[in-house]
Order: C-alpha cells, then sequence, then structure tokens
C-alpha cells in the first residue's frame, strides 16, 4: 500500500510472487526473480504455502517474527499475510517493513464470498485458540476452525491423514456418503486466528475501513 510492486526482475504485464513462511532460503527466492515476497505467518488461514509438508510440520512462526527477519535480509517487496484483519493489523505489518498486506479470512463473512452460513457462523466470534493447523480436509497442511471431525483426527489412537489429493478425495467421497463415517464436515471450515474480526459487510467497505484506520494509526 506504501509502496509498489514494480521492481527490476518485473516482465511487461508479468509479476513473479513467491510465497514463504520461514526464512530459510529467503534471500535465494529473489536472485531467482521473484518480484516480491508473500510472508506468511502461521497465523493465516488456509493451506500452507507449501507442498512439502514435512517441512511445513517443522516450522510454525509468526508473522510478526517473520517481517523484520524478511525485511532485513530482502531487497524486493514484502507483502505481509495471516492474522491481519483490521487496520491494526494492516499498520503494524506496515511498521514492520511489509509494502502490502494480504487478507483472506478477514473477508470471508462479506456477501460476495458466498460460503455457506454454517461455515460464516463458524467464524463469528471464533477465538484464536479455537483455530486448527491440519492435513485432514487435503492432506495439506491449513488452518480451519476446530470441529469434532478435525479434533477426532488429533487423537492418540487416529491414523494419519493420506497425503494430498488422495485424503481430498477420500473427504469427498465420504461427503457424498460413499464409505464416510458419521460426523464428516460438509465443507472445509478454513479460518485465520484472527477470524472473530470479520464482519458481514460489503468487501469494499471492509477494506477501505482498515485502509483508513492503518493510515490514522501511521500518522
Amino acid at each position: 500500500m506504501r509502496a509498489g510492486l514494480c521492481t527490476p526482475n518485473a516482465r511487461p504485464g508479468n509479476l513473479l510472487v513467491r510465497l514463504r513462511h520461514h526464512a530459510r532460503r529467503c534471500p535465494g527466492r529473489q536472485d531467482a526473480g521473484a518480484d516480491a515476497i508473500v510472508a506468511q505467518g502461521m497465523e493465516a488461514g488456509g493451506h500452507r504455502g507449501t507442498f512439502d509438508q514435512e517441512d511445513t510440520e517443522r516450522t510454525d512462526v509468526g508473522l510478526f517474527a517473520l517481517l523484520p527477519w524478511f525485511a532485513d535480509h530482502l531487497r524486493v517487496p514484502i507483502i505481509a499475510a495471516g492474522g491481519i484483519a483490521d487496520g491494526r493489523g494492516v499498520a503494524a505489518a506496515l511498521a514492520l517493513g511489509a509494502s502490502a498486506v494480504q487478507v483472506g479470512t478477514a473477508l470471508l463473512r462479506c456477501p460476495e464470498t458466498g460460503i455457506s452460513k454454517e461455515w460464516a457462523d463458524t467464524l463469528a466470534g471464533l477465538a484464536p485458540d479455537a483455530t486448527i493447523t491440519t492435513r485432514a480436509y487435503t492432506g495439506r497442511s491449513a488452518r480451519a476452525a476446530k470441529t469434532p471431525y478435525l479434533t477426532a483426527w488429533t487423537q492418540p489412537r487416529a491414523p494419519r491423514p493420506a497425503p494430498y489429493p488422495e485424503q481430498s478425495r477420500l473427504v469427498t467421497q465420504w461427503r457424498r456418503g460413499t464409505g464416510a463415517e458419521e460426523g464428516v464436515d460438509p465443507a472445509n471450515y478454513w479460518a485465520g486466528q484472527s477470524a472473530a474480526l470479520a464482519t458481514e459487510e460489503p468487501a469494499g467497505q471492509v477494506v477501505a475501513r482498515m485502509w483508513r484506520d492503518a493510515d490514522e494509526l501511521l500518522g
């Protein structure tokens, strides 16, 4: 928001953005031609930005620890993602070195998304510790609202989810009633740790308020 994303690596009509959720090898990504780096903190809802599940399970870094590190080691713009859902989060991310922010869960309750009422109701007032990182929906690590289905996969004798995309195919079959056990969630209830800040307003109003509040805080 304060800085453009045009860099010496940019090609006309193209922008190469890479996503990182840890600091390892990040400077090499800009040397490989990235025009910007998305710093994804562990707070983010939905999938983590990697298909290497062992790597994901070893890494659990919050956004506001990642941002100063990236800012000190990168020359390309940084896009902050994870747990940003109001102007306070935007202002904090920009103050820590981000050039822009990426929000997801903050917009899920907006009418434009068209998510189910059950999913939207799950997000309302959802506490940060009421989310969980899981592979039980798709086989890839992702953050979602805790449900009995997801909690069951964390029990000591529970099997490990199948790798991606097999787990996703299994869940689809269960939802169709082919070999399903009772209790499978009807949808993937993705949720970041700041889900409680999401509101039922048009997306344009949400984004405008986020920037207005951040601008006031930044002076």
